[in-house]
């Protein structure tokens, strides 16, 4: 009970500060970070949850809102139903209120089979005694023998599976093909174009800076520049700071970067009040339906200029309850990945695959825009840092307002985000 009040505690933090969902949740993003229409649930909605499976009963628990997200599930589950005969409860339950259902119902071991979770928990949710080893399931029936390497880490503790994904995404970067003609490749050149293209009433860069957000769009930059967690405040971290606080200091930034989330910086930019932006995919609907007579672009994100093309992962997983009979399930999690179903999926529901084999469907290669997402997707890392990654997380968002609220430099800000994560780890990692 000492460690599931701790995880009550870690959890909470992490909904707090859900990684780059821009302000809905996580199934837009990444973590938490994209796809959501986010009505409020009414009460007849948050009272949904049925208790977990009773009988011949499956249960599926999720906190997807939107009428597409919960159509195309109901779709799977119907479609599953009639084949097989198995009964699965669908459950809804309000993101502000999942991981709190999930601890208690762990707490009384009345776990779901099924449930849905962000896939940057992983970590924290084995800690907390949630999530199922399915590594022999994972490993006997081949379903990620084609996943990212870095998707099978993000899934991976100590040597054991927990959980698959249930789709990944990322960030790419941004551009105004009418104002810029080449998109710059590294930091000199996205320096120098923000300010070639910025005026009084267009910054020439836009990117979130606000929680973990901001970390989400940040940690790409820390590690182009072979920077890591183990030490924030090697040169590579500190550069990758300083240049943000930089444009920001010479007006090529928002001030207001620091309070940003992904989603005001694509108001930004589809309002013309930015030229570049970085940004995911979940954020090109709404671009396109606001902006339609927008000419812009997307490419890589610009690397460090003696550094590496990076990304970071997002994205969205399945579960299996601890203490379930996991067998009982794992037929439908069979029927629900089958390669042209799950295919099929991925397109309806606007997201990314995990694998490298759906990944060449002509869907992703031929479209521009898909392409480079599933190029960055490629290069895309992780936050695979352990429980303790939002206090991680938290150090870093203290070290960006600082350095980029001009109250300390790049270097003292790192200096001190280093002293709060690097123990975490090292403790971590055993170094």
């Amino acid at each position: 009970m000492k460690k599931l009040l701790a995880v009550f505690l870690t959890m909470g933090m992490l909904l707090s500060t859900a990684a780059c969902s821009t302000g809905s949740t996580p199934a837009e993003s990444g973590s938490a970070p994209a796809g959501s229409d986010a009505a409020p649930a009414s009460s007849e909605e948050q009272s949904s949850a049925a208790p977990a499976s009773s009988g011949d009963t499956l249960a599926l628990w999720h906190y997807w809102n939107s009428d597409l997200q919960q159509g195309l599930l109901q779709d799977m589950v119907d479609g599953y139903e009639q084949e097989s005969g198995v009964k699965i409860e669908v459950s809804y339950i309000p993101y502000g209120e999942y991981m709190q259902k999930i601890l208690v119902s762990a707490a009384g071991n009345v776990l779901p089979e099924l449930f849905l979770y962000d896939a940057n928990s992983t970590a924290t949710l084995v800690e907390a005694g949630v999530l199922a080893d399915i590594t022999s399931q994972i490993e006997s029936s081949g379903i990620m023998k084609n996943t990212l390497p870095y998707v099978v880490e993000q899934h991976t503790v100590g040597d054991k599976l927990y959980g698959f994904p249930c789709y990944a995404n990322c960030v790419a970067f941004f551009y105004r093909t009418d104002l810029i003609e080449t998109p710059p490749t590294n930091w000199t050149e996205l320096y120098e174009t923000a300010k070639a293209v910025a005026t009084d009433d267009m910054y020439g860069f836009a990117m979130a800076g606000e929680g973990e957000d901001g970390v989400f769009q940040f940690l790409p930059f820390l590690w182009s520049a072979g920077a890591d967690l183990d030490n924030v405040a090697a040169p590579g971290g500190v550069e990758a700071l300083d240049l943000l606080s930089k444009m920001i200091d010479e007006g090529l930034m928002s001030k207001d970067t620091v309070t940003n989330s992904q989603e005001d910086a694509r108001v930004l930019f589809e309002t013309g009040r930015a030229a570049m932006m970085l940004n995911g995919p979940w954020n090109v609907p709404p671009l396109q339906e606001n902006a339609p007579d927008m000419k812009w672009d997307i490419t890589m994100i610009p690397k460090a200029d003696n550094g590496e093309y990076t990304s970071i992962l997002g994205g969205e997983s399945f579960g299996i309850g601890n203490g379930s009979d996991v067998e009982s399930i794992w037929k439908f999690v069979e029927y629900v990945l089958e390669p042209s179903r799950y295919g099929q999926f991925l397109k309806d529901i606007g997201q990314l695959p995990a694998d490298t084999e759906l990944a060449k469907d002509p869907y992703y290669q031929d479209d521009p825009i898909n392409k480079i997402f599933i190029d960055q997707l490629v290069v895309a890392r992780p936050r695979a840092y352990g429980p303790q990654y939002n206090e991680m997380s938290k150090a870093i968002q203290v070290a960006m307002g600082l350095a980029m609220g001009g109250q300390e430099t790049a270097q003292q800000a790192m200096d001190e985000a280093a002293a709060t994560i690097t123990p975490m780890y090292n403790a971590f990692f055993g170094s």
